[in-house]
């Protein structure tokens, strides 16, 4: 089953007092030279604590092969295609600080992918979990933080079992570190949309590794 047979089926305005899950806000504030300004803002009803999610920039191991990133697919409604991205998900109560979006961060990633856990012998090191950081500043006070994690496991090892929540088609996608741009721009061929954070961190590999403009998504 694939994600990209998805569809929206229709569209239309939302009242407030009806969402379940993003609210409406008007901001009310000041500008640096004293005027008064208002902004319109989008935000999550769900945030438990002091971050509403978490992202896992996760990198795969294997003795025989470079590294490969781990992206996910999913389609996703206000874009009406299906989005390569990285693993993500809410942060639930409980879950605050550093320890607890690690955790967040570890839990979303099994039921996603199947990998985040020693199953098989394989080895993962949580190297950094960020500071809070937001996600389209302009719209929303949504935020999150980023999971980096490293995954080692064996050639022969097999291919571990998502387990995602009832009604999430997620497909899992093992990609070369080294030339993520180019594996975006095939991605977009196949007529997936990319999500932007997730560019941008192309953008950085390539300036990294000296061969920006090489390749164009």
């Amino acid at each position: 089953m694939s994600s990209q047979s998805a569809k929206n089926l229709r569209s239309e305005p939302l009242n407030d007092a009806d969402s379940k899950w993003i609210g409406l806000r008007a901001i009310h504030w000041k500008d640096p030279t004293g005027k008064e300004r208002k902004w319109e803002s989008a935000d999550r009803r769900t945030r438990k604590g002091d971050v509403d999610a978490v992202a896992i920039c996760t990198l795969i191991h294997r003795p025989s092969s470079e590294p490969h990133l781990l992206l996910i697919s999913q389609y996703r409604p206000p874009v009406g295609r299906s989005v390569i991205e990285m693993p993500a998900g809410l942060v639930d109560a409980g879950e605050e600080g550093d320890d607890g979006a690690t955790r967040a961060a570890l839990r979303e990633l099994e039921e996603e992918t199947g990998y985040g856990t020693t199953k098989d012998g394989a080895k993962v090191d949580v190297k950094e979990t960020t500071n809070i950081m937001y996600n389209d500043p302009g719209m929303t006070g949504a935020n999150m933080k980023l999971c980096i994690v490293r995954i080692d496991v064996a050639d022969d090892a097999p291919d571990p079992v998502a387990k995602p929540d009832e009604g999430e088609i997620i497909e899992k996608h093992l990609v070369p570190l080294r030339g993520l741009t180019n594996s975006l721009s095939d991605f977009q061929k196949k007529g997936y949309a990319v999500d932007a954070r997730l560019a941008h961190l192309a953008v950085g590999l390539e300036l990294g590794f000296g061969n920006l403009g090489a390749s164009k998504m």
